[in-house]
């Protein structure tokens, strides 16, 4: 029934059940009815979509992305126990796409971080799911960062664990030193995401550098 091309949902079906008739007819071949059909994916939601049979069904659900005849009907319950290890076997998340699992581990650190990112997805394919993941980063540095006394502790105790919370990105131990060599500390950490939000932890060791210049050159 479908002749679209790209498949816009990649993700498991647990469970698929055909309804009633979209139409309805007093008499007719079942067979070339359009029927609704109630899917179960692997986020454990449940969808709508229509078909002339199962195959023809979960194509439609694959590929359709207009929300006329497929649309999610109930969403995922909460879980308590969600990891991020789990999130990388619902969404397929391939060896090959490691910054999207390294973006997943350290974006969504919290369980109902992980819960949201569950039921504010739609479709799930690699680059949907990448713009979510950017969107919520964007989201949680504008909104919901550390405080300043957290990141304070925390950098304190751990200063590498700390960059990456607080800018939430990957920091290893060479960028530390890349970030201290400039001349970084907690406090201008603090000032440069007070001043912008969601600037990196490079641009904000570009600004310490650019700092440190203007102080040797006197300007």
């Amino acid at each position: 029934m479908t002749t679209l091309e790209i498949k816009v949902n990649k993700q498991h079906i647990l469970d698929i059940i055909r309804m009633e008739p979209v139409w309805p007819q007093k008499e007719g071949n079942d067979e070339k009815e359009i029927h609704y059909y109630h899917i179960t994916d692997a986020l454990n939601r449940k969808w709508q979509t229509i078909g002339y049979n199962v195959s023809d069904a979960i194509e439609v659900f694959e590929k359709e992305q207009n929300n006329v005849w497929t649309r999610i009907i109930e969403p995922a319950p909460f879980n308590p126990k969600l990891t991020t290890n789990d999130l990388i076997q619902m969404f397929h998340i391939s060896s090959e796409d490691e910054h999207i699992r390294i973006a997943m581990q350290i974006i969504l650190n919290s369980v109902e971080r992980r819960n949201e990112f569950i039921a504010r997805s739609i479709y799930i394919n690699e680059q949907d799911t990448f713009n979510l993941l950017c969107n919520m980063k964007s989201e949680y540095l504008r909104h919901l960062r550390l405080t300043d006394e957290e990141f304070t502790e925390l950098y304190a105790a751990n200063p590498v664990e700390a960059l990456s919370v607080y800018f939430l990105e990957s920091v290893d131990i060479l960028l530390y030193w890349e970030w201290v060599g400039a001349g970084g500390t907690c406090e201008k950490a603090i000032q440069y995401k007070q001043d912008v939000p969601e600037i990196t932890l490079i641009q904000a060791i570009e600004r310490a550098e650019d700092e440190v210049d203007h102080y040797i050159s006197g300007y």
